[in-house]
C-alpha cells in the first residue's frame, strides 16, 4: 500500500474515532441527565429497554474504537494492509469496511472453512457476551 493511501485511511479512521468518542461522551452525558427523571416518569420495562439499547450501542462503539486503534497502530508501524498469513496486500475496499482486517479475503475464507460451524460456538459467561 502506498503512503498516500495509508494517510487517507488514517485520516478517515481518525475522523471516525473522533465521532465515536463523541457518541460515547454524549451517551454518558444523557445517562447523568436523565437517570432520575426516567425513574420517576417511565415504566420500568421502558427504562430497562432503553438501558439495554444504550449498553449495546456503547459496546459496539468500544469494539469499533478498538478496531480503529489497532488499524492506526498498524499504519504507524507499517504493517497495515498486509495479510498476516501470506503477506499479500489486503484490498483498500476491505480495509475501509474492516480496518482491523489482518487477513486477505482468500486467507480469511480458508480460515473460516477450517474452523467450520464451531467458529460460531463460544462460551457465554455473562449476558454482555451475547452482545458481541
Amino acid at each position: 500500500m502506498n503512503s498516500k493511501t495509508a494517510q487517507q485511511l488514517k485520516t478517515e479512521l481518525l475522523a471516525k474515532k473522533k465521532t465515536l468518542m463523541g457518541l460515547q461522551a454524549l451517551n454518558h452525558q444523557v445517562d447523568a441527565e436523565h437517570d432520575s427523571a426516567l425513574k420517576d416518569t417511565v415504566d420500568r420495562s421502558d427504562v430497562e429497554e432503553a438501558w439495554f439499547t444504550k449498553e449495546r450501542m456503547s459496546q459496539h462503539w468500544k469494539l469499533e474504537l478498538n478496531r480503529i486503534e489497532s488499524a492506526l497502530n498498524k499504519i504507524d508501524t507499517g504493517s497495515f494492509g498486509v495479510c498476516e498469513e501470506c503477506d499479500a496486500e489486503i484490498p483498500v475496499k476491505r480495509l475501509r469496511v474492516r480496518p482491523d482486517a489482518s487477513l486477505c479475503l482468500f486467507c480469511q475464507e480458508s480460515m473460516e472453512k477450517e474452523l467450520g460451524p464451531n467458529r460460531l460456538m463460544r462460551p457465554v459467561s455473562s449476558p454482555m457476551d451475547l452482545l458481541h
